[in-house]
């Protein structure tokens, strides 16, 4: 048997086990039957197990050159790298619905078989919900897309793979972007489990707080890759340009950001729970909307979206389903989604959890209305309008202004109230080290008022949250005798929770610095060169050696060697270039980037003559980009930390009780995110 014929078997397979989960699953709990639920189990592994053949056999085709498959043909020729064979699975439109299908499989085995049995009450209904969503998708990848289809008139070679995809950071970024993205469909498949059963909170909360935080965790990394990737490939020296596709996978995040926030205050208090259902749904919805931006090809000002291949209609119609069964259920269950209790005080921990979470939400509201206004006005005028960066960055950076001020006070706060006296006492120190950090800002070359006052708040939000670890150090330090390291890292341990969720604000404050220095005293020029000459760039003087080709094994470069020194280089060499793709119309940048925590030299070649004697480059220096990537690491491990904490929420708190046991080490909360 060939693996075309074995990917094709494997698929229908997939595709009856997929279908036989999701009714079988249904019917499972309507009767009751056991034995039917435990065969609905075996029927969801059954998937996870013929996806991963389908899977294997691809990229079995495309790693051997089967061209005479479309899958192949389309996306990888002779000369690819085996890296980026491998990587071809999901940079073509029929591989990445396979690969799309493939994650969800895993997702519903692990539910069905690791968490059967811990999960059971809510693990029989949110089974087949995710069923419903494989038979869709398999649906997908066995008659719409076809990975294994036939290309007519067998070919010797194929297309090759995209240039700007061949890139290390997009073996990565993808395969992080569909993990987060799908991910999002299990604790949507959980709490709609719960609602629809009455469930309690308490019985819900805990599995979907964990199963959000680790797809929150996937697509905050995927994000700052994909500008990474931006940064490194286009040329242009930027990392974020509102583009459709970006903003595509900002929703989503937006709103399970807003939702992880939410549930916090759900969990202890029991506020805001129809928004936290509302945002629960949207997270899900909106990763259908980014699908659908992606491959729709409605949206056509984007440089890296699947403009035009088919399956976007059948995700609009996949969103309008989602979106009338979730409403349905909602309104069906609207009791179990009324607030028990109101909000005492705004100046309280759950008061910032709804200013984060309104901030959040009107977020996502500029962001789709402004993804999606070429859409609205192409059908009001017939021409599409496109809004320009200015809009987004003029719309949201008030509002990323107040995340970060609640963001100071995030450390301090206690639920239901805090003491003024109590709170300007903590933040006193804060302040000062953020006055500094302001005047440093100003000396650096930050002039603009909202840059200025984002650096403030951004220090005051970092030495706010490093204040809280110290105190909590010390506090238990004095009383167990502790030295201060000990302390603080068996403090953590047990707050794991309170203190994973401060290394992510930390995270994210170190991303809104890079951020912002990248805006603060960055310069472009550009100079021409004749071989041998010496041009002064800022505080670094560039020697132009000569142009020189290199052969790679599926394209060549002509590169331009640059000797810098100066500004922390000394005879440092940069090779900016033009990558020439066989049967690509247009060249790709070779970008050269070299620097350190304070800036970067970003280095483009943009035209040269005949042998090289003459080249024009531009250069570009940006403070404090690299931030934005330290940043995405140390949010992956702050998110890792808070991952490990407990799933159940604790009892909430009697009016009345002093909040003061926040301070006491030996009765440390466990579940404070």
């Amino acid at each position: 048997m060939s693996f075309v014929w074995l990917g094709r078997i494997a698929l229908m397979l997939a595709g009856m086990s997929a279908v036989y989960t999701a009714a079988g699953g249904f019917y499972a709990y309507k009767t009751g039957n056991t034995r039917l639920r435990e065969s609905v189990r075996g029927a969801a592994l059954a998937v996870a197990f013929t996806i991963t053949i389908a899977v294997l056999a691809l990229e079995y085709l495309l790693v051997t050159g089967d061209f005479s498959v479309s899958a192949v043909y389309e996306t990888t020729n002779r000369g690819l790298p085996l890296a980026y064979r491998l990587a071809a699975l999901w940079g073509g439109d029929a591989g990445s619905v396979l690969f799309w299908t493939w994650i969800l499989s895993l997702y519903t085995a692990y539910v069905a078989g690791v968490g059967w049995r811990q999960e059971r009450h809510l693990t029989r209904l949110a089974v087949p919900i995710l069923g419903t969503l494989l038979v869709f998708f398999t649906g997908m990848a066995t008659l719409v897309v076809s990975p294994f289809g036939i290309v007519p008139g067998s070919p010797i070679n194929g297309s090759g793979l995209d240039p700007l995809l061949q890139n290390p950071v997009m073996t990565i970024h993808p395969p992080a972007m569909y993990t987060g993205l799908i991910g999002l469909s299990v604790p949507f498949a959980f709490f709609m489990s719960g609602l629809w059963q009455n469930a309690e909170t308490r019985e819900w909360i805990g599995v979907v707080r964990r199963w959000m935080l680790f797809a929150w965790m996937c697509l905050s990394a995927a994000i700052v890759l994909g500008g990474w990737w931006s940064y490194m490939e286009l040329g242009w020296g930027g990392y974020w340009k509102w583009d459709p596709v970006e903003n595509a996978s900002l929703l989503p995040w937006l709103a399970a950001t807003a939702a992880l926030h939410l549930m916090q205050a759900e969990e202890r208090r029991g506020l805001y729970r129809l928004w936290t259902s509302i945002m629960m749904m949207a997270s899900f919805l909106l990763t259908l909307v980014a699908t659908y931006i992606t491959r729709s090809g409605v949206i056509k000002d984007s440089v890296h979206s699947f403009a035009g291949t088919g399956v976007g209609p059948y995700f609009f119609g996949l969103f309008w389903f989602g979106l009338f069964a979730t409403v349905a259920v909602i309104v069906v269950r609207r009791r179990q989604v009324m607030d028990t209790v109101t909000l005492d005080r705004m100046l309280s921990r759950e008061g910032l959890y709804y200013l984060m979470a309104f901030a959040l939400t009107v977020m996502t509201v500029v962001v789709l209305f402004g993804t999606f206004y070429p859409v609205i006005t192409g059908a009001l005028t017939g021409t599409q309008r496109v809004l320009q960066v200015g809009f987004f960055n003029t719309m949201t950076a008030p509002l990323f202004l107040v995340l970060i001020a609640l963001l100071v006070l995030a450390p301090v706060a206690t639920w239901r109230s805090v003491r003024y006296r109590e709170l300007v006492q903590k933040l006193r120190w804060p302040w000062i080290v953020a006055v500094a950090g302001a005047v440093a800002a100003f000396f650096w070359g930050a002039r603009a008022p909202l840059l200025l006052l984002g650096d403030f708040l951004a220090v005051f939000a970092i030495a706010a949250t490093v204040r809280a670890f110290t105190e909590m150090a010390r506090v238990r330090a004095r009383a167990t005798g502790e030295d201060l390291g000990t302390a603080l890292w068996r403090g953590v341990r047990a707050n794991r929770r309170r203190y994973g969720g401060f290394v992510a604000h930390l995270a994210f404050l170190i991303i809104v610095l890079g951020v912002i220095g990248s805006h603060t005293g960055n310069t472009s020029v550009i100079r021409r060169f004749q071989v041998g000459q010496t041009e002064t760039v800022g505080p670094y003087r560039v020697t132009y050696a000569g142009l020189a080709t290199v052969n790679h094994s599926a394209y060549e470069t002509n590169e331009a060697r640059l000797i810098v020194n100066g500004g922390g280089f000394h005879n440092r060499l940069f090779t900016p270039g033009i990558n020439i793709f066989p049967g690509s119309s247009e060249p790709v940048a070779q970008v050269s980037i070299v620097g350190n925590l304070a800036r970067d030299l970003y280095t483009v070649l943009g035209s040269y003559t005949a042998g090289g004697t003459v080249v024009q480059v531009q250069f570009l220096v940006n403070p404090l980009v690299s931030w934005i990537w330290i940043g995405m690491f140390i949010m992956v491990f702050g998110t890792l930390i808070a991952q490990g904490g407990p799933s159940r929420p604790r009892r909430r708190l009697v009016p009345g009780v002093s909040e003061s046991v926040e301070r006491v080490p030996l009765r440390e909360r466990r579940d404070e995110a």
